[in-house]
């Protein structure tokens, strides 16, 4: 005698544990984030709660791979390699934008010591100014001086 067929159970891909039991508990990404991340190394949160970039891929990877995995032929579960594909340009942009972050705030460092400079050179111009006139009525004092002497004794 035959065996009555069990009844066919929904699984889920965890991507820490692979597949298990649907009915198990569900715990939302964000519980999961704040889990792994501990108090002293927390990140600053972000605007608006969004994921870190490199959690974005995690997820866009994770997607992949279940959507990989199923291995249906169906052409609209392409639609999710692009999901995953425009989540990778996120990714990079935005680390190309926290790279350009960083550059600009380098240039603002290097805009300051180069003002800096400026000004220093600005106030020793203006000093070796003020010592060269002062220097120059000198000599025009001493030159005055040896004229009116000079040509007194020339007159004598």
């Amino acid at each position: 005698m035959r065996k009555p067929a069990e009844k066919p159970t929904m699984m889920r891909f965890e991507a820490n544990s692979g597949w298990s039991e649907a009915a198990a508990e569900i715990i939302p990404i964000n519980e999961h984030l704040k889990q792994e991340i501990t108090p002293a190394a927390a990140p600053q949160p972000s605007p608006a709660g969004r994921l870190p970039t490199e959690a974005l891929v995690d997820i866009g990877e994770s997607m992949q791979e279940v959507f990989d995995s199923l291995k249906i032929n169906d052409p609209r579960l392409q639609s999710w390699t692009q999901v995953h594909a425009a989540i990778r340009l996120i990714s990079g942009k935005l680390q190309e934008k926290r790279a350009l972050q960083e550059r600009i705030a380098a240039l603002e460092s290097e805009i300051e010591g180069v003002r800096k400079l400026a000004t220093e050179l600005v106030q020793n111009a203006y000093r070796n100014e003020q010592e060269v006139h002062e220097t120059s009525k000198l000599r025009m004092q001493i030159a005055e001086s040896l004229s009116e002497k000079l040509s007194a004794a020339l007159r004598s």
